[in-house]
């Protein structure tokens, strides 16, 4: 029999410290879950024209609307991203119909599929354009 300074801890404080080893990782964890949340947390702009932040060289980010340019028309949307049909939807064409493009910073064009999604916030993009998929000669 050994004196009261040498006994084993009792079973439940056992099971209490690896309970708190365990909580500590979790704990762990979520701090940096929470740290690559805080990097990801952007304070938005209220309004982004995305002609004027490509021609100045800004790069686009997240915003609770964006002024987008569409052939010689200006749209403001409330959305990040929208698809090529729903680009063409504002003027009032049809992908059947018309070809869109988007017209990068540096001059670069783009096509856009129909069902291509188009985020507004991942891209340098300056301004869309359309083209009549049915060319008519006079």
């Amino acid at each position: 029999m050994t004196n009261g300074s040498e006994q084993e801890p009792p079973v439940e404080q056992v099971i209490e410290r690896s309970g708190e080893t365990k909580d500590e990782a979790a704990i762990a964890e979520l701090e940096g879950e929470v740290a690559a949340l805080e990097e990801e947390v952007e304070i938005l702009e209220d309004m982004i024209d995305l002609e004027e932040w490509a021609k100045t060289g800004r790069k686009p980010k997240r915003a609770k609307r964006y002024r987008i340019r569409i052939d010689k028309e200006y749209f403001v949307v409330e959305v990040h991203a929208m698809t090529g049909r729903e680009i063409l939807a504002l003027v009032g064409k049809t992908p059947e119909a018309y070809l869109l493009s988007q017209k990068l910073r540096g001059g670069r064009f783009e096509p856009i599929a129909a069902d291509q999604v188009v985020a507004f916030h991942r891209h340098e993009i300056e301004r869309f354009q359309t083209l009549a998929l049915d060319s008519t000669e006079g």
